[in-house]
C-alpha cells in the first residue's frame, strides 16, 4: 500500500511534524481493519530540530522520509490551517501570556473540540487556547499563560472521567463554573460524499461508544482517534471519500466537511458536564443556586460512611453526586486475621457535589461536622450551578455560528460559508432568561413637591399606609413608600421629595395610576371632602359597564378609581402612552418577560390599549393614540421598579432587545453606592424608564439588614413616656412619628457607619445584609438562646437588642448594669523592649508615662494630623502593650495581629464590680478607672480592665472562650437577681451618644484631628512638648493657635438630627454639620453631636438644625449629656 503523507500541523518550540494518512489503496477490502487503525487514526510524529513555519511555507518532508510532495489540491486548505491557534505543549509553557484583553481559556484538543464549545458557552467572547494534553491545559493556568482551563468531568452516557478527577487532585486549581453541554454527534465526510461511501469512521473512543448502535446500523467500522476534532481534521486532510469522522457541527465548519447525519448518538439526551478552573477560588455568594465539590477520605470505623453522608441530610442539603474510587499509590489494607483468610481492601476517596454555597451557614456546619470522620478533605470549588438554557437547538447554533462577520472563526480564523456572529448565538441563549426569571412589580417612582402633604392625602383619601421612609440629607432628598400591604408582596408607590423643589412637569406621556375600590362614589366624596380635584365624576367607562372616576392628587397626578369587588392588590395599574404599540409590546415581552394579557381596540375613540404584566394583579397599560408617535415626558414621573433574580443576566437581555427595538441602558448592572442593592436601569423605545432590582437584595433592604432593627424597634420607642393630648393635629402626630422613627433611623445609621472605610467610600448595604458569611463570637448561641435579635455588624452577627426595649436597656444600664458582648473588637499585643517607643510614633498618648497596670484612651494619627482610629491602650509591663481597636478599622489599623482574638466580655454599670467580685479572690474595689488586673477565675487566667466606652464604668474582661459561658451564666443568673441584663448594640450606641463619646466613622475620621474632635485631653503633656508622633506638627500648631472647626453637642427641639444634617446660625448661614444624633432615653429628648466653625462652638449658642430641609431650633450644650461617674476607690 502506497501512503502519501504531508505535514498538516506544526507546533512551534516542540517542532513536531504530524503525518496523517492522505490516501489509501483503492482496494480497501484487502486492508485489514487494524491497518486502517494504525494509519488512518494515528498521526505519525517525527521530531525535527527547528521551528517549522506555517502555511504554504511549511517545510516539505524530504524524500529520505519516503514521502511524496504536497498535494496541490490541498494548498488552499493549508492556507486556512495557517490561521489556526498554535497548540500549547509542555515545552511551550514558558511563552508569554500575550494579549490580556480577553479571558483566555485553555482546552485539550484542537479547534472544533467539544471542550472549546463548552468554553465558548461559558464565556462567549473568550479567546480559546488549544493544548495537546489536559495536563498542559492545567499547567498553562498555573503559569499564568491563560486565565482558566476547561475540563470534561462526566457524561450522561459514559459516566465519570476518572483521569480528569486525578488532575483535580494533582493540581491546585479551583472550580469556578460548570457547563452542561448537550452533545450533538454528527457523521462527517469530505465534500460530495454520501453515507454509502463511508466504510470506517474516526473519533474519540468515548464518542464512538456513544454512537455504537447508529454506526452498526450503517455498517461502518469504528477506528479510535485522539479526539473528535482531530478525527475531523484527519479526514479533511486526507481527502479520502471512504473515511468519515464523528465530531461536532463546529468541527465540520472549521475543517470544511459535509454533515452526512446529525444526532447519531444513541442517547438523544447525551450531555457532558464540563468544569471551568482558575487559579483563585470564586467568592461564594447566596444570591443564586451554588454547588460545592469536595473530595475526602474517611477514618476507619463501623458506619463511618453513613455518618459522613448524614451530615448533609441533617442540614437539608441535597447531594447531586456521590462517587468513590480507590486511592492511587496506596497499598491494600489487610483485614483483621482473626477470621480465616487474609482479605484485603482499598483506601477510598469519595467525591461529592452538594447543592449549597459555602457562604451558607448550613454548608459551613456540615463540613465542620464532616471533618470529625475524615482523614483528608479538600474543597475543590464552590461555584454557580449551570442554569442557563442548554437546549440542543441553542448549542447547535453555538457550534455552527462561532464565526465573525467576515467569515473567520473567532477562535481559529478559518473561513466558512456558514459563518455568522457569535453574538447572535449568545443572544439566543440569553433571551430565554426572562421566561425563567422570578419577576414582579415592586413599586412606581415619582416626584412630589411636599412629601408630608402627599402622604396625608394618600392616607386619608385612598387608605394607603406608609411602609417605610428615609431621609438622605447628603443627597438632599427624602422618600416614602406607601401601599395597601407589605412591600414584600404588594405593589407600592415611592414618593420622592427633592429639597427645595415644590412642583414638577407631569407632561402628556404619563396617563394615570389606577386604584380599585368597592365603592367609587364614596371614595370620590372622600377626595372631594379633603380638597382633592375630581376631574371625572363616577360613571360607566366609555363603551363599557365598569364604573370609574378620575381624581388628581395635590401634585396633579391623575388617579383612575375603578369599582371592583374585594381584591388583595387595590393599587393595580400604571398607564403610559406609547408611539408604537406593537413595538412596545414586543419590547416588554422580550426584555422583561411580560405577557400581553389583553389588547383592547377602541377605533371609535382612536386609541388601542395593550395590557402587559406578569399576572393579572398589577398591569402596565400601554396606550396608543392613533397618529401620535411622540409625547412630552416631563420630569415628574420617574420609573417602575421590577424584581429579578440576576440583574447581570437581565441587563444582557435588555441590551440585546435595545439593539433590535430601541432604547438604551442608563445604568449598568451593579450595586448602588451606599446601599449595595444591585440594579440595572434602562429606557424603552418610547423613553420610559424601568429599573430591575435584585430580588434578594430588595428583601434584605426591607428587613434583613440593620434596617430590620429600625423597623422592628419603632414599636419599642413608641412606648417612650411623653405627654399626649386628645386634640393633636395631623401635623403634630406626623412630627412625633418622625421623631420616633427618625431616632431609630439615626441609630441604625450610626451602627452601619462603623463599617465605613478610611477613604470614605460608600458603605454597601449588601455587605451588611449578607448573613451567610458573617462571623460569630463565642457567645452567638448564648445570644440566640436568650432572645437576642441578631443583625450584621462589621462582618459579625451581633445582638442589636434582647427582649427588653432599647429604651429600657439604656436606662437599666445607668441604674443597675448591663452585659455586652464585644468579642467582635480587635485586641493586639505589642511585646518587646522597643514596643513603647514604636507605639509612641503612632499614637498621641504618653505611653512611656503610663505606669504598668494602667491604660488610657489614645488616637492613632496620620502624617496630616488626622485620626486613623481611637484605641484603648493598656501598659501591662514596660515591654508589653495591649490595645483594643475598633472592629470596623482593624484592617486599616493593624499590620498584623500577634494573638488570636479571644472571647471578650464587657460588663457595665454600678453593679459590674460586685458581680465580678464573687468570681475572684482579688479585691476589685481598689482598682482605679483606667487600671487593669490579672485575675484567676475558675482556674483560668483572665485580663480585667476598668474603663468606659459608654459613659458608665465598665469592666472589660478577656477570658478563654470555654469560660465565657460559665462566666456569663454566673454573672447574670446567680448574682444579679435580674438587675443586670443582656444588652445589644442599640442601647450601647444610645449610651455612647449620651456620654458624648466619638464614634469613629461618624464623629471622627481621617481628616479630623484629635484637637478638632475634642480629644485634646488624650494627648499626653510630654507629647505636647516633645511631639514625635505622626502629624505632630499639625496637631501642636492647632493646640497653639486654634483649629478651624470644633466638635460640639446639641439639644434639638425638632425631629432627630441625622448624619450630614446642616447646622445654620440664626441668620441662616451654614456653620457646621451633624455627625451623630438620636433620642436620649434617659433625658427624654433628642440630642446630637457635630462640628461647627470655631467661634461658633461656645455653650449656649443658638442654632438652626435642618432636618429634611426644614430648620428647627437647637442650642449648643456642654459635654457630656449625661454625667459620667468614673470609679475611684474610697
Amino acid at each position: 500500500m502506497a501512503l502519501r503523507c504531508f505535514p498538516i500541523w506544526a507546533c512551534p518550540q516542540t517542532a513536531y511534524y504530524h503525518y496523517p494518512l492522505l490516501g489509501l489503496d483503492t482496494k480497501r477490502r484487502r486492508i485489514p481493519l487494524w491497518e486502517c487503525s494504525s494509519s488512518a487514526s494515528q498521526r505519525a510524529v517525527t521530531a525535527v530540530g527547528s521551528e517549522v513555519p506555517y502555511g504554504r511555507e511549511l517545510k516539505k518532508p524530504s524524500d529520505e522520509m519516503g514521502l511524496t510532495q504536497e498535494s496541490p489540491q490541498l494548498e488552499t486548505f493549508h492556507r486556512d490551517l495557517s490561521m489556526l491557534p498554535k497548540p500549547l505543549t509542555a515545552n511551550s509553557l514558558t511563552s508569554s501570556a500575550g494579549d490580556d484583553s480577553k479571558v483566555r481559556i485553555s482546552f485539550q484538543g484542537i479547534p472544533g473540540a467539544y471542550s472549546e464549545t463548552a468554553a465558548l458557552k461559558a464565556y462567549p467572547n473568550c479567546e480559546t487556547v488549544p493544548c495537546d494534553q489536559f495536563e498542559t491545559a492545567f499547567q498553562a493556568v498555573e503559569l499564568w499563560l491563560v486565565d482558566k482551563a476547561v475540563l470534561p468531568i462526566e457524561n450522561s452516557v459514559g459516566g465519570s472521567i476518572h483521569r480528569n478527577y486525578d488532575l483535580l487532585l494533582r493540581h491546585r486549581l479551583h472550580i469556578v463554573q460548570e457547563v452542561h453541554l448537550p452533545i450533538n454527534h454528527c457523521l462527517l465526510g469530505v465534500p460530495g460524499v454520501s453515507i454509502e461511501d463511508i466504510k470506517c469512521v474516526l473519533s474519540h473512543p468515548q464518542a464512538l461508544d456513544q454512537c455504537v448502535n447508529s454506526l452498526n446500523d450503517l455498517g461502518i467500522q469504528r477506528v479510535s482517534a485522539k479526539d473528535t476534532a482531530t478525527a475531523a481534521q484527519t479526514v479533511s486532510s486526507s481527502g479520502e471519500r471512504s473515511i468519515g469522522a464523528v465530531a461536532s457541527v463546529r468541527a465540520a465548519n472549521i475543517y470544511g466537511l459535509d454533515i452526512l447525519v446529525e444526532n447519531i448518538q444513541d442517547d438523544a439526551n447525551n450531555v457532558t458536564r464540563f468544569l471551568i478552573l482558575a487559579r483563585d477560588p470564586m467568592i461564594p455568594r447566596t444570591d443564586r443556586p451554588y454547588k460545592t465539590s469536595i473530595v475526602f477520605s474517611l477514618e476507619e470505623g463501623p458506619g463511618v460512611l453513613f455518618k459522613a453522608l448524614a451530615v448533609f441530610s441533617l442540614r437539608n442539603i441535597n447531594l447531586s453526586k456521590i462517587e468513590s474510587r480507590p486511592q492511587r499509590r496506596r497499598p491494600l489494607r489487610v483485614v483483621d486475621g482473626s477470621n480465616n483468610g487474609c482479605a484485603k481492601y482499598f483506601d477510598y476517596l469519595f467525591y461529592i457535589d452538594f447543592e449549597a454555597s459555602m457562604a451558607e451557614t448550613r454548608a459551613q456546619h456540615a463540613l465542620g461536622h464532616l471533618q470529625e470522620f475524615t482523614s483528608f478533605i479538600r474543597i475543590l470549588g464552590c461555584y454557580p450551578m449551570d442554569l442557563v438554557s442548554s437546549s440542543r437547538e441553542v448549542v447547535g447554533q453555538l457550534e455552527t455560528d462561532c464565526f465573525s462577520s467576515d467569515g473567520r472563526s473567532k477562535s481559529s480564523g478559518i473561513c466558512s460559508p456558514r459563518a455568522s456572529s457569535l453574538r447572535k448565538l449568545a443572544d439566543v441563549a440569553s433571551l430565554d432568561w426572562p421566561k425563567n426569571d422570578t419577576r414582579r412589580f415592586f413599586h412606581v417612582v415619582y416626584r412630589v413637591g411636599d412629601l408630608d402633604r402627599t402622604i396625608k392625602f394618600y392616607t386619608e383619601c385612598f387608605g394607603m399606609k406608609v411602609s417605610r421612609q428615609r431621609d438622605v440629607p447628603k443627597e438632599k432628598y427624602s422618600n416614602a413608600f406607601m401601599g395597601f400591604g407589605s412591600e414584600k408582596s404588594h405593589f407600592a408607590v415611592e414618593l420622592t421629595y427633592n429639597y427645595g423643589v415644590s412642583s414638577y412637569d407631569i407632561g402628556d406621556g404619563f396617563g394615570h395610576f389606577t386604584i380599585s375600590t368597592q365603592d367609587v362614589y364614596k371614595m370620590v366624596e372622600t377626595v372631594r371632602a379633603k380638597g382633592g380635584n375630581v376631574t371625572r365624576e363616577p360613571g360607566p367607562v366609555e363603551g363599557g359597564s365598569s364604573i370609574i372616576a378620575i381624581v388628581k392628587d395635590p401634585d396633579g397626578y391623575p388617579f383612575e378609581l375603578i369599582q371592583r369587588g374585594p381584591t388583595p392588590e387595590p393599587f393595580c395599574q400604571v398607564m403610559l402612552r406609547v408611539g408604537d404599540l406593537d413595538r412596545a409590546i414586543k419590547f416588554y415581552e422580550k426584555a422583561l418577560g411580560m405577557r400581553l394579557l389583553r389588547r383592547i381596540k377602541k377605533p371609535e375613540y382612536k386609541y388601542t390599549i395593550g395590557m402587559m404584566g406578569f399576572n393579572e394583579s398589577v398591569v402596565l397599560e400601554l396606550t396608543y393614540k392613533y397618529g401620535v408617535t411622540e409625547y412630552k415626558k416631563g420630569n415628574a414621573y420617574a420609573q417602575i421598579a421590577i424584581g429579578t433574580d440576576d440583574v447581570y443576566k437581565s441587563g444582557e437581555v435588555v441590551k440585546i432587545v435595545n439593539k433590535e427595538l430601541g432604547g438604551k441602558i442608563t445604568r449598568e448592572p451593579g450595586p448602588l453606592p451606599g446601599i449595595g442593592t444591585k440594579i440595572v436601569s434602562f429606557l424603552d423605545p418610547d423613553g420610559w424608564k424601568t429599573v430591575l432590582v435584585d430580588n434578594k437584595d430588595f428583601m434584605k433592604e426591607l428587613g434583613e439588614s440593620s434596617v430590620n432593627y429600625v423597623s422592628s424597634s419603632v414599636k419599642n420607642l413608641e412606648e417612650a413616656p411623653e405627654a399626649k393630648t386628645k386634640s393633636q393635629s395631623f401635623e403634630e402626630e406626623e412630627e412625633k412619628k418622625k421623631m420616633r422613627g427618625g431616632s431609630l433611623w439615626q441609630l441604625g445609621q450610626s451602627i452601619t457607619r462603623r463599617l465605613a472605610q478610611s477613604d470614605k467610600k460608600p458603605l454597601s448595604r449588601r455587605y451588611l445584609a449578607s448573613g451567610a458569611d458573617l462571623k460569630k463570637t463565642a457567645l452567638y448561641d448564648f445570644h440566640v438562646a436568650h432572645g437576642g435579635k441578631m443583625v450584621p455588624f462589621s462582618g459579625w452577627s451581633m445582638p442589636i437588642q434582647y427582649k427588653d426595649s432599647i429604651i429600657d436597656s439604656t436606662v437599666n444600664c445607668r441604674v443597675n448594669g448591663s452585659l455586652f458582648d464585644v468579642a467582635h473588637m480587635c485586641g493586639l499585643s505589642l511585646k518587646g523592649k522597643d514596643c513603647v517607643p514604636f507605639l509612641e510614633k503612632l499614637v498621641v498618648a504618653d505611653v512611656a508615662g503610663l505606669a504598668p497596670g494602667t491604660g488610657s484612651l489614645t488616637v492613632f494619627t496620620n502624617e496630616k494630623g488626622g485620626a486613623i482610629d481611637d484605641s484603648v491602650i493598656t501598659k501591662v509591663t514596660d515591654e508589653h502593650i495591649y490595645l483594643v481597636v475598633n472592629d470596623g478599622c482593624r484592617d486599616k489599623d493593624l499590620a498584623h495581629i500577634e494573638e488570636h482574638m479571644k472571647a471578650f466580655k464587657s460588663k457595665g454599670g454600678p453593679l459590674a464590680a460586685p458581680l465580678l467580685q464573687h468570681l475572684t479572690k482579688e479585691d476589685l474595689s481598689k482598682l482605679y478607672f483606667g487600671q487593669f488586673q490579672i485575675l484567676d477565675i475558675n482556674g483560668s487566667t483572665c485580663f480585667l480592665t476598668r474603663t468606659s466606652s459608654r459613659g458608665r464604668v465598665q469592666e472589660d474582661l478577656t477570658v478563654n472562650e470555654s469560660l465565657c459561658f460559665g462566666f456569663t451564666a454566673k454573672a447574670i443568673l446567680e448574682k444579679s437577681e435580674g438587675k443586670v441584663r443582656l444588652t445589644g448594640l442599640g442601647a450601647r450606641d444610645s449610651l455612647r451618644l449620651e456620654a458624648g463619646l466619638s464614634l469613629y466613622g461618624n464623629d471622627m475620621e481621617q481628616h479630623i484631628s484629635p484637637v478638632e474632635a475634642g480629644l485634646t485631653w488624650a494627648i499626653g503633656k510630654r507629647r505636647r512638648a516633645e511631639g514625635g508622633f505622626l502629624g505632630a506638627d499639625v496637631i501642636l500648631k492647632q493646640l497653639e493657635d486654634e483649629p478651624t472647626i470644633r466638635r460640639v453637642r446639641f439639644f434639638s427641639s425638632g425631629p432627630p438630627a441625622r448624619s450630614h444634617s446642616e447646622v445654620h446660625d440664626e441668620n441662616g448661614n451654614k456653620i457646621g454639620e451633624i455627625t451623630s444624633g438620636g433620642f436620649s432615653p434617659n433625658l427624654k429628648k433628642n440630642i446630637a453631636m457635630g462640628y461647627v466653625k470655631s467661634g461658633q462652638h461656645k455653650t449656649g449658642t443658638k442654632v438652626k438644625i435642618l432636618v429634611r430641609g426644614k430648620p428647627y431650633e437647637g442650642n449648643i450644650t456642654k459635654m457630656p449629656f449625661v454625667a459620667n461617674k468614673y470609679y475611684k476607690p474610697s
